[in-house]
């Protein structure tokens, strides 16, 4: 005959195992994460990167805490590394993030890649404000002359300057055609880079901040940026903008493609590099050419280098 266990008894035992059971319960979904948000949770200060190249001003750090929610990340996650290397990889002036590092006391070490600026694309109509237009772009570049005195803005001189009215704008890009926040760049900076002049450009045509520029004659253009940037940057030739035109006939492209320096002669390059006519040099035969008249001034004194003909 089974005993009958008391009321009294039972009920004495449910109120400790509810008091446990409600304790528990919320240790385990709010108490844990006060802890963890308060003594494990991801902190800005702590979170340290490269050290930046002298042409960034934008605080990478802050603009990546604060647009990726890594406030809400613990040190304890399994994946906030990964998390950590993903946010930054979306930052504009960040090529790459080649390695996160936990170290002690919470410190977090991000090994970054910064995009370099190449060239400054020249765009004809004002461009738009960085708060209302999707592409970024600041009224920081704003020349705010008419397109007529273009060739005084970029310091080229003798360039013919494009057609067409209404305001000049300047946006950066990096060495593969990436528009970079105008915000990092003033007035004064437009002259620190070659100029690409092309055919038509319209700031209100480009992508966002962080997007390539997929405009061909733009993306030629900066083909042969890279390719004489170091004579323009230790000063040889002065080299100051790129001009693209159309090639005019059917050719590996569209584009033809003219130097301008201050001071000195126009250059004639021609193709755009890699994608040269039948008999035209190569671009490694026209870069040495270049480079030789460089160190002979006296051979550039004429108005005019063309280095579409082989030279006999």
């Amino acid at each position: 005959m089974a005993l009958a266990i008391p009321k009294a008894a039972i009920l004495s035992m449910v109120g400790p195992i509810a008091l446990l059971l409600t304790g528990y319960l919320g240790w385990r979904f709010y108490g844990a994460k006060a802890l963890d948000s308060t003594y494990y949770a991801l902190k800005k200060e702590n979170i340290h990167i490269s050290d930046p190249p002298p042409w960034l001003r934008s605080d990478v750090v802050a603009e990546v805490f604060s647009e990726s929610g890594l406030e809400r990340m613990s040190l304890l996650d399994d994946q906030t590394s990964a998390v950590i290397a993903k946010a930054f990889d979306t930052h504009p002036w960040v090529r790459k993030t080649h390695r996160v590092q936990r170290m002690a006391a919470g410190q977090i070490m991000v090994n970054l890649e910064f995009r370099q600026p190449i060239a400054m694309v020249h765009c004809l109509s004002e461009v738009p404000s960085q708060e209302s237009s999707p592409s970024g772009a600041s009224s920081d570049l704003r020349s705010g002359v008419p397109s007529s005195a273009g060739a005084a803005v970029g310091g080229a001189d003798g360039a013919v300057a494009p057609d067409g009215a209404g305001q000049e704008s300047f946006l950066p890009v990096d060495t593969e055609g990436v528009l970079l926040p105008t915000k990092d760049f003033s007035q004064a900076d437009i002259a620190n880079y070659l100029l690409i002049y092309g055919q038509n450009i319209k700031a209100v045509d480009y992508p966002r901040v962080g997007m390539v520029l997929n405009d061909s004659q733009v993306q030629e253009a900066i083909m042969l940026a890279r390719l004489v940037e170091p004579l323009r940057a230790n000063g040889q030739l002065k080299l100051s903008s790129i001009y693209v035109y159309p090639s005019g006939v059917s050719l590996r492209s569209r584009w033809k493609l003219e130097l301008t320096t201050k001071g000195g002669p126009r250059i004639l390059w021609g193709s755009p590099p890699g994608k040269e006519a039948s008999g035209e040099p190569t671009a490694n035969a026209k870069l040495k050419r270049l480079v030789e008249l460089a160190r002979d001034p006296k051979r550039i004194g004429s108005a005019e280098v063309d280095l579409t003909q082989v030279v006999r």
